[in-house]
């Protein structure tokens, strides 16, 4: 339930009352004074919206919308924990005002985005994971995500545009933050963690589609109903983001293009996908459209153009990512040469694998990428030498592993365990 507080031009008192009646508003008070009426009003938060479109018609009220949950208990008393129970979804018309009042000032994100980029840098270069957890929390890439979807949903060309503007802002900037830190520590080489970050999933797209509609949920629902905080959201937000900025930056001082752009590649694939799934839900569930929130006059066209843009761009950058192998599909591949590597020495009876690893690095040999293939084994024929015992092993994997890319560059190292 939200609470409302409403003065409006005297002689309406009966049809307030009746509209308030008709959309289920409980525990009514109604002030008189002397030029308007004053009604304090508790509704349930799906009827909010269209309630406030009703008491348009009688000319021009002022209203106090207060966006926190209120618990009402009226009679029959034991009927009270199911009124308790009633938690509903924010109003079309709260979600739109809310998303507008998170904007924040321009230096906060200017601040906050420098930061974030700092942060990452050095969990890239010290190889610290907690520090990515750390950026992610700090970035401020959560915000914009959601109004340019709300935007996109309510087909507002000025909100999309300020959107749009803070999110190129705080992306900049993070990029910007770490290219300078990377001219002020000259890095010559990867670190181990840069390298696996910088490789991409075949599955890459649901981690945004997941980020938009739980960024999207977290806002829509009431603070009574959401099992999830804003903040674990946001980092979800952030997780998909803040990483790759990182690199951009490191990558742009390195000259390091494979970097470079299989980071930008994830950064718009991350934009498109939170826009799209955070988009159909403020449309769907939270019923912010072009002309479902009061007073708002959106533009039918732009919510269907955008969504139709951002759209065809996903299909693109499928299409980009499927037709350049193994460049945008590392991480995935690590996976699958693993699962054949494993089923190729299962077949060798005369050794017991110990440890198996297999790891695409960014050098380059003969122009192709170069997938490692590391594995310790222990013999079980020992009157085998350790060199013809490697080589046995390598001929085989050479001649039977199995993957779809004939432009992997592979290269193997067996080591030998002693009992």
């Amino acid at each position: 339930m939200r609470q409302l507080i409403i003065k409006i031009a005297k002689g309406h008192k009966d049809e307030v009352l009746k509209s308030i009646e008709e959309f289920e508003g409980k525990n009514t008070i109604y002030l008189p004074q002397d030029e308007q009426d004053v009604f304090v009003i508790y509704l349930p938060n799906r009827t909010v919206n269209n309630f406030l479109k009703r008491i348009d018609e009688y000319e021009e009220p002022e209203i106090s919308l207060i966006p926190r949950g209120v618990i009402t208990l009226y009679p029959p008393a034991s009927e009270s924990p199911g009124q308790v129970a009633d938690v509903q979804p924010k109003s079309s018309l709260e979600i739109y005002l809310g998303g507008i009042q998170s904007v924040g000032s321009v230096k906060g994100l200017i601040g906050y985005s420098f930061a974030a980029g700092i942060i990452v840098w050095i969990g890239l270069y010290t190889t610290t994971i907690f520090l990515l957890v750390a950026a992610m929390l700090v970035a401020p890439f959560a915000g914009p995500a959601m109004n340019a979807a709300l935007a996109t949903a309510a087909g507002k060309m000025p909100l999309l545009k300020s959107s749009l503007k803070r999110y190129g802002m705080a992306i900049g900037i993070g990029i910007l933050a770490s290219f300078l830190m990377t001219v002020i520590f000259p890095l010559e080489t990867l670190t181990p963690l840069m390298v696996e970050v910088s490789h991409v999933s075949k599955v890459a797209l649901l981690l945004p589609l997941i980020s938009g509609f739980a960024g999207a949920i977290n806002i829509v629902q009431s603070e009574r109903d959401s099992l999830v905080s804003g903040a674990a959201v946001g980092i979800l937000v952030a997780a998909s983001l803040a990483p790759p900025v990182g690199l951009v930056g490191a990558g742009i001082y390195m000259m390091n293009w494979e970097i470079v752009w299989s980071s930008v590649f994830r950064i718009i694939l991350q934009l498109l996908g939170i826009h799209l799934a955070a988009t159909l839900v403020f449309y769907f569930f939270g019923r912010v459209t072009p002309g479902g929130v009061r007073f708002l006059k959106g533009n039918k066209k732009l919510t269907y153009l955008t969504t139709a843009i951002v759209t065809l761009g996903i299909g693109a950058m499928m299409v980009w990512q499927f037709s350049q192998p193994p460049f945008l599909r590392k991480a995935s591949m690590n996976t699958e040469l693993t699962e054949e590597l494993d089923k190729e020495l299962n077949k060798l009876d005369y050794i017991e694998v110990i440890g198996k690893d297999v790891n695409f690095t960014n050098t380059m040999i003969n122009g192709n990428p170069t997938v490692s293939y590391n594995i310790t084994v222990l013999p079980s024929d020992t009157t085998l030498s350790e060199s013809v015992l490697k080589k046995r092993i390598i001929n085989h994997l050479k001649e039977n592993l199995r993957h779809q890319e004939d432009n992997i560059y592979e290269v193997f190292q067996v080591n030998v365990a002693e009992d």
